[in-house]
């Protein structure tokens, strides 16, 4: 395949901006919607591949919302809601395991060393079953689902500086090592927060905060955890943006320096970053 052009000069200038990154830790979430399309994961895989040669330590955390919501609908099964969250029971959570790791997680493994990465599948996660706090006073059952208690820091620490990326399913172990169901955008924070990573990067299927949802170009670009809350107070920030930022300002008190959430289906949207100062996508600072 011919390469696009360019110019000696301009990729001194890429590999210089992209060097910089070198030894500072970045968590990319790739989310479930954002995998829907495969020329956009392919683009983004390669972007990881680029990224991981010069030296930035990748840690990927994956989700697989809509393939799970297909095997579960090829095995009769219905997703149930409580309190807005799917509960998992254990025929739920048998599905959550398959798809997340012997599909999903295989297939991304398998891809990013068909780039010429070297990837693996990541160290497992530590969890406990997550209660939400019923109105009653009594906690919500969730079924098996879980909330990150411990992140394997050393061995992802190790892994990056070896020029391994590891790649995280969203799932955790209990205290009797066995499976929880955990949501990938909290699992990406946790895993961020605890590498304090530089960037924890959201992939997602929308192109950012928006200060009009039916005006793409009333993107906004940089904004801090002050100016994204009073913008949720407001209605600007509503509907399935808000779980999003969020999670954002759970990676950020975890400890990461930035959040972004970037437009997954948008190829090169990652490696974008790391290359200009202005990129297609809404940076979140403290």
């Amino acid at each position: 395949m011919a390469g696009l052009p360019i110019t000696a000069e301009g990729f001194a200038d890429a590999a210089d901006r992209v060097a910089g990154f070198r030894g500072r830790p970045v968590v990319v979430k790739l989310g479930g919607s954002a995998m829907e399309d495969p020329a956009a994961t392919h683009a983004c895989l390669r972007s990881v591949v680029t990224l991981s040669r010069f030296g930035v330590g990748i840690v990927l955390v994956h989700g697989g919302g809509k393939p799970i919501d297909r095997a579960m609908a090829a095995a009769g099964l219905t997703p149930r809601k409580v309190a807005g969250r799917r509960y998992t029971d254990d025929a739920t959570l048998g599905i959550v395991v398959r798809v997340l790791l012997d599909e999903i997680n295989a297939k991304i493994v398998r891809e990013l060393r068909d780039l010429g990465g070297v990837a693996e599948t990541g160290p497992d996660l530590e969890g406990e079953p997550l209660r939400l706090p019923g109105t009653d006073g009594r906690p919500i059952d969730l079924g098996r689902v879980g909330t990150v208690t411990r992140v394997p820091t050393p061995a992802l620490e190790q892994a990056t500086a070896a020029g391994r990326v590891p790649v995280i399913p969203s799932l955790a172990r209990d205290g009797a090592g066995e499976w929880l169901n955990v949501n990938a955008d909290t699992a990406a924070s946790a895993v961020a927060g605890a590498l304090k990573a530089d960037k924890a990067v959201f992939l997602t299927d929308t192109p950012g905060v928006l200060r009009d949802r039916a005006d793409p170009d009333s993107l906004l670009p940089h904004l801090t955890e002050q100016e994204c809350r009073a913008l949720i107070a407001s209605g600007v920030i509503d509907g399935g943006m808000v779980p999003k930022v969020e999670a954002c300002f759970e990676a950020l008190a975890a400890g990461a320096r930035s959040a972004l959430i970037l437009d997954g289906r948008v190829p090169y949207s990652l490696l974008d970053v790391f290359l200009k100062d202005t990129f297609s996508g809404t940076e979140i600072t403290r």
